[in-house]
């Protein structure tokens, strides 16, 4: 059994987005399993409707909190049910979660419902929320769009961890496009970071493993 779930969006191989869910992960000590979306075949939400003789007008999920659409989803939606945690990580584009993210939380919109649950197949699970970023404004913002997430599906945010990253463009000193300034100290490949050389960042990171082991533990003794 998966306890936490780690899933990246990011496309970079071994990006600073996928080593800092990786950190939350391998801090706990729980058995755990990371996903980075970039290998797998996601499609956006189709927002598809049926007319079901008996409730009329509705979205399929909406009767059985299964998606239609046949891809990689239908092989990370058991593991979603199975985990008891789940950490996101992602990164802004033009002041949103970038799109790779963003289509995967729009697929989550079919364990949104619980018309014919008991109560919502993901509420109690653990969530944290990870943003590597250029701007700490966007990282943020897009922070919040994941925990936003996590509330609507009735889990519980425990952490949400913002982190400065790498703006590697090589045009950045004399680059005026959309009233960016020059950076007189940018180095010529453009801002190069790693979050992970920050003790503040590990140590937020190390701080929402430790509350999600030891939340486990505690419910384990609870039953």
């Amino acid at each position: 059994m998966v306890e936490i779930l780690g899933i990246s969006g990011s496309p970079v191989q071994n990006s600073n987005t996928d080593r800092l869910v990786k950190l939350v992960l391998d801090s706990t000590g729980l058995k755990s399993e990371f996903i980075k979306l970039s290998d797998c075949k996601i499609e956006p939400c189709h927002v598809c409707m049926v007319d079901d003789p008996k409730w009329g007008r509705v979205f399929p999920c909406q009767l059985d909190n299964q998606c239609v659409i046949q891809d990689d989803f239908q092989k990370i939606r058991p593991k979603l049910l199975e985990t008891d945690a789940l950490v996101i990580g992602a990164f802004p584009s033009y002041g949103s979660a970038n799109a790779k993210t963003k289509t995967f939380l729009e697929r989550l919109f079919a364990l949104d419902h619980c018309a014919f649950q008991e109560q919502p197949l993901m509420m109690g699970k653990l969530g944290v929320s990870i943003a590597v970023c250029n701007t700490l404004h966007d990282g943020k913002a897009v922070a919040e769009e994941i925990e936003h997430l996590f509330r609507a599906l009735r889990m519980i945010s425990i952490a949400k961890i913002v982190a400065q990253g790498s703006f590697p463009c090589k045009f950045r000193r004399e680059c005026r496009v959309r009233h960016l300034e020059p950076v007189a100290f940018a180095p010529p490949e453009g801002i190069i970071r790693d979050p992970l050389s920050d003790k503040e960042v590990i140590k937020e990171a190390q701080t929402a493993a430790r509350i999600i082991k030891e939340t486990l533990e505690i419910r384990r003794k609870e039953f």
